[in-house]
C-alpha cells in the first residue's frame, strides 16, 4: 500500500459494484471509493509472472495498492467489470501511463 509492503496472511475480498469499487479484509473497509475522475485501474506491468495476476488500483490521489489475484483471468475479468462500470457512471479508468481514449 503506497509503495510500502505490508505483509498479510488473510484474505482481502475486491468488491467491485456499479457505484464503487471496495477493498475488505474480513469485515472492514480498508478502501470504499466512488468512481471518479481521481482513480486508476490497470494490470500491472513489468517482468515476471506475477505481474500478469496484478493490478494498480489508486483509489484517490495518496491512496493506491497493488492488488494480486490467483490467475490472470479474475484480475482482467475485475479490470473489465470496473471500467465498464465506471464507463456507465461517465468516468473513463485508466493507469498512470495509459493514454486517453481521446488522444490528448
Amino acid at each position: 500500500m503506497n509503495g510500502v509492503d505490508h505483509p498479510s496472511e488473510s484474505i482481502h475480498v475486491f468488491h467491485v459494484g456499479k457505484m464503487r469499487i471496495k477493498l475488505c479484509k474480513g469485515k472492514t473497509a480498508i478502501a470504499k471509493e466512488y468512481y471518479s475522475t481521481a482513480m486508476q485501474l490497470c494490470g500491472v506491468r513489468g517482468g515476471g509472472n506475477a505481474a500478469a495476476q496484478a493490478i494498480f488500483w489508486q483509489a484517490k490521489k495518496g491512496v493506491s495498492f497493488v492488488l494480486a489475484f490467483e490467475s490472470e483471468r479474475e484480475r482482467n475479468a475485475a479490470i473489465m467489470l470496473s471500467r465498464r462500470f465506471a464507463f456507465d457512471c461517465n468516468i473513463t479508468l485508466a493507469g498512470p501511463d495509459d493514454r486517453s481514449p481521446l488522444g490528448t
